[in-house]
This record gives C-alpha cells, structure tokens and sequence, in this order.
C-alpha cells in the first residue's frame, strides 16, 4: 500500500511517503513519519479490504489563541491562511516549509516568531527561546553564524539574515513581546562576536560580505549595498538594546559609533530626490530597500511621500522581503496603501483567493516553490499589530499601545495573547461615530489612541465607559485609572489602567 501526499515530488528528492507490505489477515498500520500536504493519495492494490482510513493531526503544543477579524472576508482569509501555515511549520524548530526544508532557516524564523506572538498561546515563545539557543550555540570558531541550524548537510552563513536575526525584528522582537532577558543574557556575546566581522567602508556605510551564500532575497532587481546598511543598521540597534539590558555598557560606545556614521552617510550615500539607490546599482528602483529604510528609521518623515510613490508603484520583494514593505506604509501612515498593496494579483490575491490550498506560499505564484512558506505570514503580524494596533511599549506588555490604523476597514476584532494574558480590541466607525472596546489583562498599563483622521470631520468629544473625558480640544475626565497622555500629529491618548473600556467618539 503507497501512501503520500499530493506535496510528494519523485524529482525533490526529500519528500516523503510511506508504503506498507500487507500480510495474512487483519492489520493496522501507522506511518512512522508525518507528511503534509493538501491531500493524501493511496494506492491499493486488488484483493485488499480496507475497514478504516484515518489520519491523526499532529504539530507543535501551542494553541491558535489569537484572532483577527474585520469587516472585510479577505484579510479575514488572509489572516486565517497565515496562522494555518505558521503552525505547520513548527516541531522541533521553526521551519522553512514542511515539505522540502524541515530546518531552522532563520530568515523565516524571524517572520514566524513575529507572527506566534499574535497567532498562538504563549508555549511557542519556548520554540523561539529554543532556536536562538540553537543559534548561538552552533556559532563556529572564527565568530560566523549560519542557517540553517544544526550543521548537518549545510554550514554557509547567510550574512543579512544573521543581521536580520540578531537585530531589531529578531532577537530584540522577542524579547519585547516575551519580556525573557535570560535568553537575551545567553545571546548576547555570541551577538558581539559576530558583529565584530563587519567592516566600515570609506564612505562610512558598512562592507558587503558575501558570506556562505550572498543571498538577499528571491527575484530580481536587489539594492545589495542598501539592503546591507539597512540590515547592519537594525543589527546594531539590536545589540545596543542587548548590551544595556545586559549591562554590557563598555560595549555600547562601538555600537554608537558605527550607527551614528551610518546616519550621517547613509543619506548623503544612497538617496537620489526621490528615492534610495546605490551608486554602482544599475537595476530598476528596489522597492524592498526603500521599505527597508523606513523599517530602519534612516528615512526621515520629509522623505516619506516620496518612498510612498515606490512603493505604490514597484514590486520587486518577494513575500519574504514583503512584510518590511508592507510594515514600512504603515510605519508611514499609509494604511490604506498597504491594505491594497495587500490585495495586488501579484501579491497576495492569488493565494488569498485560491481554493484549493489552506496554506501560504514561497512565491507569489505557484511557479518554483513550496505550497507552505510561512515567511509569507508578514499580513499576519501587520494586521494586528498596526492594523489593530496592539503592540508593546515596555518588555513583556507591562505597557502596551493600542494605536489602530484601520483605514479603510470599518470594523475589526483582534486577540492578542500575550504574556499577561488576552487583550481583545474590538473597533467599529462610520461616518459620525468611533467606538473601540478594550479588554486589559491585569498587571499591565495600556495607551490607547483614538485616530484623529478616524471620522470625516474634527472629533469632538470622547467618552470613555459613557464618561466625557474629552472635548473640544482638551481634557475634562476624571475617571479612575484613567489619565490623558497627551497627542500627537496622529492621536488622542489616553493611560489606562487593566480592566474594561469602551471608547468612542
């Protein structure tokens, strides 16, 4: 009896199946490894009875305790296909995709442990405290790190993913999300050593290193030397945040030297009127290292609408290097850019929309990859965190924000369940009226923003729990566990202690 699923390739040449020799009589039988895939195909043979097919679910001891809703059945789906392919890629480690590659790429990783945070309960912070071990333990002698891990059959070093593990979206992410400062205390000197290997080059930006494998992302038309500084940039910041954790604060005066030099170049270097490319990078505008810039920090406001034009108009990322697109209009104030940019045919429409298959994509179309890539999952993470809005402030959520960009949307649900427990944001708006329902965990203090573009007109009052707290232009509340925090050129804020709220305006 062949057993396998509809993922089986005969030319990929790990893909697995099972087959089974019957004998004499009843029988039972079991694969004795998992396979995944949409479907299973069985062949069985004449003379054969079959009395019972089953199939036993298995995956990593985590729950789907996070959810994401709205009023529009697309990113609900979305959502929904992200959160199914990110599980399927955890067992023993987070995973480029269960069918070809069950290893620890950490470029993936880096995405996944993003979205775990806001997809499933908090026993997969124990899969990421795990891999990062994983990682700077099997750093080799001469400082270099490598993906994926453990060695076996691969040992190249993937330099900017390195730098996008130990920076700013890798290590120090989970740490803000998990509040865990012992793995970052174990991390924290193989991060050192490893930063030690990058060289500063005459122009004050740091040196390219082709590494193992000089691979930025998939596709074409890659910025190599602005993708770099971006990256190096973030690491930098990372190790930074590590060292004063840490209280490594001998270490930090390198650490500002070489970001304060690549302020001070990075434009002067790579910025063209209107948009970033390196001087010696013949190809078409990248719109993944002018995403990259803004995710960095290094682009200031005043070149905003600028960016925002690139990104409108090139699509050059693949879904790996999407998210950090994507991220970089919301970071922008452009929501609604990256709610269409969402629905493009040659972005997600054409996995979102496609029936047959519950799972993301390595591609944007099925054409030369995988039919489960959990490093597409980006929307995931994007949609809760910004979309919805419910982030950390301080480690662990002891503070937190809820600063919504809906845009476009009119209503959303969302779960976020973080290590003080749930935090459940409901928000819904229409022409006159602004309305966002909080559910605070205890032990926490969380700031929320009522949008001032939220309604078609100025905001006039806001009640918190029907209490006016606000009117006209200032603050009359004087509610228990409440506090205004002020605003900015975005939001109306207000402190609140753990508890119920129910905004609106």
């Amino acid at each position: 009896i062949d057993m396998r699923t509809d993922d089986y390739s005969p030319s990929g040449g790990t893909s697995l199946r099972a087959e089974y020799v019957t004998k004499a009589g009843a029988q039972t039988y079991e694969s004795l490894g998992w396979m995944n895939g949409q479907y299973m195909n069985y062949r069985i043979r004449a003379g054969i009875t079959v009395k019972a097919l089953k199939y036993r679910e298995t995956g990593y001891d985590s729950e789907f305790s996070g959810g994401f809703t709205c009023n529009d059945p697309y990113f609900n789906t979305l959502w929904k296909k992200a959160q199914r392919t990110l599980y399927i890629t955890m067992r023993d480690n987070y995973m480029d995709c269960p069918d070809r590659e069950r290893a620890l790429w950490w470029g993936d990783a880096v995405i996944e442990i993003g979205e775990a945070f806001y997809a499933l309960d908090r026993k997969s912070d124990l899969l990421a405290k795990k891999s990062i071990s994983n990682m700077v333990e099997w750093q080799r002698p001469d400082k270099t790190m490598f993906s994926p891990i453990p060695a076996g059959n691969w040992s190249n070093e993937l330099p900017v993913q390195i730098l996008a593990t130990i920076g700013e979206s890798g290590f120090w992410n989970y740490f803000k999300y998990s509040g865990d400062t012992a793995t970052i205390v174990d991390a924290y000197s193989h991060v050192k050593d490893y930063l030690t290997l990058w060289t500063m080059d005459a122009d004050g930006l740091v040196n390219h290193r082709a590494g193992g494998w000089d691979w930025e992302d998939w596709g074409s038309n890659i910025d190599t030397r602005l993708l770099d500084n971006c990256w190096y940039y973030m690491a930098l910041k990372g190790a930074l945040n590590m060292a004063l954790l840490t209280n490594n604060m001998a270490d930090t005066a390198a650490y500002n030297v070489r970001m304060r030099s690549i302020e001070n170049n990075f434009n002067r270097v790579l910025w063209k009127v209107s948009y970033y490319k390196s001087p010696a990078y013949t190809g078409v505008i990248d719109d993944r290292g002018n995403g990259l810039a803004v995710v960095a920090g290094l682009a200031d406001s005043a070149k905003w609408p600028a960016i925002r034009n690139i990104l409108n108009n090139y699509r050059n990322a693949s879904p790996y290097m999407e998210k950090y697109v994507l991220e970089a209009q919301y970071l922008m104030g452009y929501e609604n850019d990256a709610l269409a940019r969402m629905k493009l045919s040659d972005r997600y429409a054409t996995m979102v929309n496609n029936t047959s298959y519950t799972t993301l994509w390595e591609l944007f179309t099925l054409s030369g990859g995988t039919t489960n890539h959990a490093w597409a999952g980006g929307p995931l993470t994007l949609l809760s965190q910004y979309a919805a809005g419910v982030a950390p402030e301080s480690a662990g959520f002891k503070t937190y924000h809820v600063f919504p960009q809906e845009g476009s949307l009119k209503s959303i649900k969302t779960t976020t369940p973080s290590v003080k427990g749930n935090i459940v944001v409901e928000i819904a708006k229409d022409t006159t009226s602004y309305s966002l329902k909080l559910s605070s965990p205890t032990g926490t203090i969380a700031t929320v923003g009522i949008p001032k573009n939220a309604l078609l007109r100025n905001i006039q009052i806001i009640r918190i729990n029907n209490n006016i707290v606000w009117q006209n232009g200032n603050y009359i509340g004087t509610m228990p566990g409440v506090s205004f925090a002020g605003e900015d050129s975005r939001y109306y804020k207000f402190n609140v202690e753990s508890g119920e709220y129910n905004f609106s305006a």
